[in-house]
């Protein structure tokens, strides 16, 4: 057998036990560790991770790229466990299942002679928000640009916004499912929409996504579904938010 023969049945015995076995017992960690959302098994914790880092790299070795990124963005929806409030545990948790889900449709796939995986990938993000609309209002544009592109990857048709006012009138006129606000915006700040959006009966199953920089505690009305910090896990928690 030469190398390139041994590789390909090297990665489809890798592939067939994601299948059998693996994905499995990924399933099973991850309901062990969500049993209890006030308190982390840090064992079941690093061991999760580690056979998740394990999988990411023997994922890379026979080709399999887009299994290689799911694994190695479960290992940061792990990360993002750590800092998450009880109801964004539940989400993330719920995102990770998900995505185990997706890699076995993947590892199925390639056992049927599938080599070009990026379709099934890209078409499982698109699904999840199709006909979906968002209104986003960021005044940063390197950060806008950025959100929209998460947005529309997750399948979303989205609408940016420059000011406050111009938010308020698309909301008013418009029919959206979900709303992503910084605080400091022209004339309406963040929170202050989003307290418009909880007091109107039209608007109030609008999902409200909040991006800051600093705690706030303090509401106009209500505070928003989702806190979002503007810092390096921005995009990585925005993902887990909307999923």
């Amino acid at each position: 057998m030469d190398e390139a023969a041994l590789i390909e049945s090297l990665g489809n015995d890798f592939a067939q036990d994601l299948v059998d076995n693996r994905l499995t017992l990924f399933h099973n960690y991850l309901l062990e560790l969500e049993s209890d959302v006030n308190h982390f098994n840090m064992e079941v914790y690093e061991e999760v991770f580690r056979r998740f880092h394990g999988a990411k790299g023997t994922g890379g070795i026979y080709g399999m790229y887009c299994i290689t990124d799911l694994f190695h963005q479960l290992e940061n929806d792990l990360v993002s466990l750590m800092a998450a409030d009880n109801k964004g545990k539940i989400d993330i948790y719920i995102k990770m299942h998900n995505e185990l889900d997706l890699v076995d449709r993947m590892a199925c796939a390639w056992l049927g002679g599938e080599r070009d995986l990026r379709k099934i990938f890209s078409e499982s993000k698109s699904s999840l928000h199709t006909n979906e609309l968002a209104l986003i209002l960021e005044p940063l544009k390197s950060v806008s640009e950025q959100i929209i592109a998460v947005l529309q990857d997750n399948g979303y048709e989205t609408t940016l916004v420059k000011d406050g006012m111009q938010a308020m009138q698309c909301l008013v006129m418009g029919s959206f499912d979900l709303f992503v606000t910084s605080e400091q915006n022209r004339f309406i700040n963040g929170s202050e929409l989003i307290g418009f959006i909880k007091i109107m009966t039209r608007l109030s199953k609008i999902k409200t996504i909040y991006l800051t920089t600093e705690n706030k505690t303090k509401w106009v009305v209500c505070p928003p579904d989702v806190i979002i910090k503007k810092d390096s896990s921005l995009l990585g928690s925005l993902d887990v938010a909307i999923s």
